[in-house]
């Protein structure tokens, strides 16, 4: 019995750790693979690394017409919107150094990633005050959260791995009698 548990454990853990490695970073480096092979941005499914968290300040007024949680802090009422880490998104506008990607549908409901100094993609705002990044989201001006400001995109490594073997594999040719 207690080899079957222990059996059963190893397996369990086995396949949480494969399950958990499949995402990579999205590097400027894989980017540039990806235009090299002719592959779009968009075709992509990208994921976070960390919980973003997205939070406002609200009137009680407000409070009635928010579409996120609200909460009751310090007095004040707060509107939070959490995406979960490794939640879904896609690519729906590109610039040179940033990619922006939604994680749910609508209108402006999509988060900027920004080349940082380590040749990734992080999280990024219109301007940064006391760790507390401005940005606008929907139709309303939200803040991320510090504990959210290091957040970076990730892809599936299998997807990356599949495009380098497709385009490194030769048959080789034979020489004709």
């Amino acid at each position: 019995m207690i080899k079957n548990i222990i059996l059963y454990s190893v397996i369990l853990l086995s396949f949480s750790i494969s399950s958990c490695s499949n995402l990579i970073l999205f590097t400027q480096d894989i980017r540039n693979d990806l235009s090299d092979n002719n592959l779009e941005v968009e075709k992509v499914q990208y994921y976070n690394s960390d919980k973003i968290v997205l939070k406002r300040n609200l009137t009680k007024e407000e409070t009635q017409i928010a579409k996120g949680t609200i909460l009751l802090e310090n007095g004040q009422y707060f509107e939070e919107i959490v995406i979960p880490k490794k939640t879904k998104g896609i690519a729906v506008k590109q610039g040179r150094k940033f990619l922006n990607i939604a994680f749910e549908v609508g209108e402006n409901r999509d988060l900027r990633f920004s080349l940082n100094d380590d040749n990734q993609y992080q999280i990024s705002a219109d301007n940064w005050k006391n760790d507390y990044g401005c940005i606008d989201y929907d139709t309303t001006t939200y803040f991320i959260v510090p504990a959210s400001s290091n957040t970076l995109l990730l892809v599936n490594k299998e997807y990356i791995s599949n495009f380098e073997k497709e385009r490194r594999v030769l048959k080789g040719r034979s020489v004709s009698r």
